[in-house]
């Protein structure tokens, strides 16, 4: 389900408020967010609009555990 998932940028790299900009692809979509303080921030187009709650949960739960790998390296 979760594919080609790249995290594109580092936004205010070693400032407080450093975020991660992420894409990632579903099921032929391609969506983009923000990753700060384990939280996402969708942009649009908002992945709720063509997925399901559960199928976005496990996303969001794919997303997280991605950039915590990515963060303790």
């Amino acid at each position: 389900m979760l594919t080609n998932f790249n995290i594109e940028k580092i936004l205010f790299k070693n400032q407080f408020s450093e975020r991660y900009q992420f894409v990632l692809d579903v099921k032929g979509n391609e969506f983009k967010g923000l990753y700060h303080n384990g939280e996402i921030t969708w942009f649009n187009p908002q992945p709720l609009n063509y997925l399901e709650e559960k199928h976005l949960d496990k996303v969001e739960s794919n997303v997280h555990k991605k950039m915590k790998k990515h963060l303790v390296n």
